[in-house]
């Protein structure tokens, strides 16, 4: 695969849209990967910290409600 901005071969792929991008090109973003709710009825997620990030797409600031899951 070639990275998605200068077309030389990709080092990885974002982890928000699956773009593949080389090392020039990448940069880093936290992702939520589980959100549950703890003991006490806390909400907490697990979260990476350095996620790769294509830095072309655009990842949600704020929650999306997600109707068909009810």
């Amino acid at each position: 695969m070639n990275c998605w901005h200068c077309e030389r071969p990709a080092h990885g792929t974002c982890a928000f849209c699956g773009r593949a991008v080389c090392k020039a090109h990448a940069q880093s973003l936290p992702n939520i990967l589980a959100l549950y709710t703890g003991t006490g009825g806390v909400k907490k997620a697990i979260v990476v910290g350095n996620a790769l990030f294509c830095g072309a797409c655009s990842p949600n600031e704020t929650p999306v409600e997600m109707k068909e899951l009810d």
